[in-house]
């Protein structure tokens, strides 16, 4: 049993990667725009950081700098994925958006706790990163059956006119 939870702690991250490298090709070729800056926002703020990190830090605590440069990372991640989700004509974005408030309310866990367990700190904070990756896929797989069902539709919302049919 101890053999099975090594081999998956040794590759569970590098399978990780790989399924978001996948996905963002698949979402590349067959997604809307929505699937496309969704799936590259994910690369850029969950999965290249990390190789960043392992090259400037071989090896992570919670309280050098590489920590503040994942703190900061993620408070961009909120603000690409919020400003995506309220700009999308899907509703899972919203979901990924709150994920990564989950992330990053994790590192305010920190300051009010500080001896928080690391376990438990690098649970909120990876753990996210899972559900989020899950409902990229599940969101491609819905945006392509209600294409085959339906047709093509929009990508993102329309703005709403103002009062009186004028907008600014």
């Amino acid at each position: 049993m101890d053999d099975l939870v090594q081999f998956y702690n040794d590759y569970r991250a590098p399978a990780q990667h790989l399924v978001a490298f996948l996905l963002a090709g698949a979402a590349w070729r067959w997604g809307g725009a929505p699937e496309r800056w969704l799936n590259v926002a994910f690369l850029a703020t969950m999965v290249l950081p990390i190789y960043v990190l392992q090259w400037f830090y071989p090896v992570f605590t919670f309280e050098d700098s590489a920590y503040v440069f994942r703190m900061t990372v993620d408070a961009v991640a909120v603000a690409i994925f919020i400003g995506i989700a309220l700009r999308a004509n899907r509703n899972y974005p919203l979901g990924i958006a709150g994920f990564q408030l989950v992330a990053l309310g994790a590192y305010l866990v920190k300051v009010v706790v500080p001896e928080v367990s690391p376990l438990a700190l690098a649970i909120l904070i990876v753990g996210p990163s899972y559900c989020q990756l899950l409902m990229l896929l599940v969101g491609f797989v819905r945006h392509i059956r209600r294409e085959r069902r339906f047709g093509p539709y929009r990508d993102w919302r329309v703005a709403p006119t103002a009062v009186g049919g004028v907008t600014a």
